[in-house]
């Protein structure tokens, strides 16, 4: 019989552990090779997007134009719209000041319309169009009695620019200002 001989294998003892620089170089090595693999199909996504970038030449200016139209017409009318509306805003002030004034001072029956032919002229220096008969209105605690006091307030809707033409758009603000003011005259008793 033939024995055989069977070298007898050595166990090898534990690898040391690695230190921690070895660790982390082993990270950046598992790392660089996920990272080709990303590579290859971030590459493939990129060559594609640049064949369709490659297609589109020539309607960056189109869409310029598109966006443009997009966001600078809307915020071009909001500021007309509110320019629109400070500039009736300083008219109604100056109605009622002017209204305010002619009232203070006249104590005739007549006070009432001379008030309203002031606040008109106040409204059309500044361009804007109104009924007085409407926009102008005086309240008194004890009725309108001389020597009590009132106040004056002048109301005028603003429009839509450009919509007012249209029928639409109409007295969408309304401004008002309002005087406090002591009617000419003794207080009677």
């Amino acid at each position: 019989m033939i024995a055989m001989i069977v070298p007898k294998t050595r166990r090898r003892p534990p690898a040391p552990r690695p230190s921690a620089a070895n660790r982390v170089a082993a990270i950046f090595r598992w790392g660089r090779r996920a990272s080709r693999g990303l590579r290859d199909i971030l590459g493939s996504v990129a060559r594609k997007s640049w064949g369709l970038a490659r297609r589109e030449e020539g309607n960056a200016i189109v869409e310029f134009i598109g966006w443009s139209a997009v966001l600078v017409v809307p915020v071009l009318y909001l500021v007309i719209s509110l320019a629109q509306i400070q500039a009736t805003s300083f008219a109604v002030a100056s109605a009622a000041d002017a209204s305010s004034r002619v009232l203070e001072v006249d104590d005739s029956p007549s006070a009432m319309d001379k008030a309203r032919v002031a606040m008109g002229l106040s409204l059309s220096d500044q361009g804007v169009e109104a009924d007085p008969d409407r926009s102008l209105s005086v309240t008194c605690d004890h009725g309108c009695a001389r020597g009590q006091a009132a106040i004056v307030k002048v109301a005028v809707g603003v429009d839509l620019p450009g919509f007012a033409s249209l029928g639409i758009g109409r007295d969408v603000v309304v401004v008002d200002a309002e005087r406090a003011i002591t009617l000419p005259g003794e207080e009677e008793q």
